[in-house]
């Protein structure tokens, strides 16, 4: 799939940015982490459909309907999925790469259940990822081994390794941390079908448990998990326990623009 000029339009009103601004812009890492940034702070991560027993699709059209025009959030498959054919539209290289997630892996080797993004721009390769609702980079991240990468008071960078291929760490509470790997094994659309329903339907699924939702904001981030609300500024944590159902939805309204 590819976007027409009206539905770019419709894609930057989403992610708060005017079409006509960019329109002519080099495909450059400034374009890019841009448009990174405007994703993480306007769509949020979510499984509500999940819980909802909604069955997720992945091709182009629906996540187009479901994201743009419903102004939802999504899974990484969807919102990855989706800002592929977005960067693609505007003219980007994009390979959809397979990752491994570790902080919820418990010590063991994580199953390949996240998609993530590597792009193609006028000065560099980059790592594309706006699927993880924790803690992660709010722009794209230079893909070259060794370099340490600072963005917003975090600190990142990738090293590599026989058999997780790239890994991508964190500096964090003064020692490095394993956030996710992958190889550049070049992955479509329908590879991404069967973990994807793992997610929706494994009773091992974190996804299936309680409500995640989570954006991105200049500052830090928002949460809600299960019925408590938390807003993250820095190192400071505001949290609201025990919300109940009017309040979340006031609160998925007012801080993540989800109108259910």
């Amino acid at each position: 799939m590819t976007l027409n000029q009206e539905q770019l339009v419709s894609y930057f009103q989403r992610i708060g940015l005017h079409y006509e601004d960019y329109a002519n812009h080099k495909l450059d890492s400034k374009l890019l982490e841009k448009l990174c940034f405007a994703h993480n702070i306007t769509i949020p991560f979510e499984n509500l459909d999940i819980l909802a027993g909604k069955p997720l699709r992945l091709d182009g059209a629906s996540l187009y309907e479901k994201i743009i025009a419903n102004r939802r959030g999504g899974l990484c498959f969807e919102l990855n999925g989706l800002s592929a054919i977005f960067l693609r539209s505007l003219g980007f290289g994009v390979q959809d790469f397979f990752s491994r997630f570790f902080r919820d892996a418990c010590g063991q080797i994580p199953m390949q259940r996240h998609r993530l993004l590597k792009v193609e721009a006028e000065d560099g390769t980059f790592i594309w990822d706006i699927g993880i609702g924790q803690r992660s980079p709010k722009y794209p991240l230079r893909l070259a081994e060794g370099l340490v990468q600072k963005q917003c008071g975090e600190i990142y960078k990738f090293e590599k390794e026989p058999f997780y291929g790239w890994i991508l760490y964190e500096y964090y509470k003064e020692e490095w941390l394993k956030i996710l790997s992958f190889t550049e094994q070049l992955q479509i659309d329908t590879d991404f079908i069967p973990a994807c329903a793992w997610c929706e339907f494994h009773p091992d699924s974190p996804f299936k448990k309680q409500r995640m939702i989570a954006i991105k904001t200049a500052e830090g981030r928002k949460s809600v998990d299960g019925d408590i609300f938390k807003i993250f500024s820095g190192t400071r944590v505001e949290i609201f326990e025990n919300q109940t159902e009017l309040q979340l939805k006031e609160i998925y309204k007012d801080h993540f623009g989800l109108s259910l």
